[in-house]
């Protein structure tokens, strides 16, 4: 009992207390080790807000790490679902199982999207939009991301686009699915509050902004350039996805924010591609073992990290009747930021140039893959046909043997 040990420590003393000499010699030690791990997880948001009712689009559910904590919390609040998955399994089905009996919530769904294929990505946004009157939507979630080994520079991974890999997952991709959904957020009632927000990262900083070649299909650059373009121009791109929603929105309809967030280091598969290079050895022996403890002392895990994410999803500085202008927030440790750090997120022309050179970036990477589609399907018919003509062909001279023999004995 810590009253029996209070007394012993007044009145025996120190010498008391077992192991006495030990504790005061690990104590400092663990105090220390105690404060600099406080320090490090950042702050955990703190606002509440019914979200019962409440229709969110989200990406990167399943990671296990910082997109699962966001959607088990939204889904104890009531809030519906519809997580966007690169392919519906076994495995994900369970997961969404899994889900809806710990949460209590029967409302989540499991669509299936590729981020990384456009063909895909306007599949599920027709669908959505395919409905009459709009279906209800309070925000979209992007926390999908794809890193690939910074130190692998002779492998360029491509999208069935063709496009770089990161470039396509968290750049065509994510801006495909939101400049589709426009007449979606535009439709809104005037009551409805609606939050885009796009997760980035400080590696934005190793990125460069190309309005000839935005998807740098003519450049060659290493994994680390990619990832960091890719997280740069989507960020910049939401800046004008905004200006577009606002100068289009009608007086009287609801409001609809984009927000930057960026969580912050976390201990996520992205963080154990770069350190592993891609390796299951490295992986093993650097992360797992060697720095693992200086890993769980100065990283955020996932949990930690999705608390942006839900302070963004509830803050009431968001709300219509609190926000002062409807400018995109970055959001960094809980904290709404009051400027970028780069100075393209003051250029506004810029923005406008590399949104509208994506446009028709897309659009002409979209008549290539169909053209594409088109040709292998006719291609497969085509042999098809062939097959099938061989088959009765073969079944024609089969059967005319037997009365070619007749003619012969007649």
């Amino acid at each position: 009992m810590p009253v029996n040990i209070i007394g012993s420590l007044i009145i025996d003393g120190p010498d008391a207390i077992p192991y006495y000499e030990q504790i005061t010699k690990v104590l400092p030690y663990a105090t220390g080790i105690g404060v600099v791990k406080y320090l490090f997880k950042g702050r955990k948001n703190t606002w509440e807000r019914n979200l019962h009712g409440k229709v969110y689009i989200v990406t990167g559910a399943t990671s296990n790490g910082m997109g699962t904590s966001v959607v088990l919390d939204l889904a104890k609040r009531g809030a519906q679902l519809i997580m966007l998955t690169r392919r519906v399994d076994e495995w994900t089905t369970q997961f969404v199982e899994d889900l809806r009996e710990s949460t209590q919530n029967e409302l989540i769904y499991l669509e299936q999207c590729d981020m990384s294929d456009l063909y895909s990505v306007r599949k599920f946004a027709t669908t959505w939009l395919d409905n009459t009157p709009p279906r209800r939507l309070d925000g979209v979630v992007l926390m999908h991301g794809d890193a690939e080994p910074w130190f692998q520079n002779d492998k360029r991974k491509s999208s069935q686009d063709g496009v770089e890999l990161q470039l396509a997952t968290n750049f065509a991709g994510p801006f495909h699915l939101l400049n589709l959904l426009l007449p979606s957020f535009r439709s809104q009632p005037p009551d409805r509050d609606v939050r885009i927000i796009y997760t980035t990262c400080i590696s934005q900083a190793f990125g460069s902004v190309n309005l000839d070649d935005p998807l740098l299909e003519k450049k060659q650059l290493n994994a680390r350039q990619f990832f960091g373009t890719a997280k740069l121009q989507m960020s910049l791109c939401c800046l004008e996805l905004q200006r577009k929603i606002t100068s289009e929105k009608k007086d009287d309809a609801g409001s609809v924010t984009v927000s930057l967030v960026q969580p912050g280091l976390m201990r996520s598969s992205s963080l154990r591609t770069i350190l592993s290079n891609g390796s299951p050895i490295l992986l093993l022996l650097l992360y797992c073992i060697i720095l693992y403890p200086l890993l769980w002392l100065f990283v955020k895990n996932g949990h930690q990290g999705a608390q942006n994410i839900l302070y963004t999803l509830m803050t009431p500085e968001l709300e219509k009747v609190n926000l002062l202008d409807y400018s995109v927030k970055y959001v960094v440790n809980c904290t709404i930021m009051k400027n970028f750090a780069r100075k393209e997120f003051a250029d506004q022309e810029l923005q406008k140039k590399l949104y509208e050179k994506m446009e028709s970036e897309i659009l002409g990477i979209e008549k290539k893959s169909a053209f594409r589609r088109n040709k292998a399907k006719a291609s497969g018919s085509t042999k098809e046909a062939a097959s099938t003509s061989g088959t009765k062909s073969a079944n024609n001279t089969s059967s005319s043997k037997p009365a070619k023999r007749k003619s012969k004995k007649a």
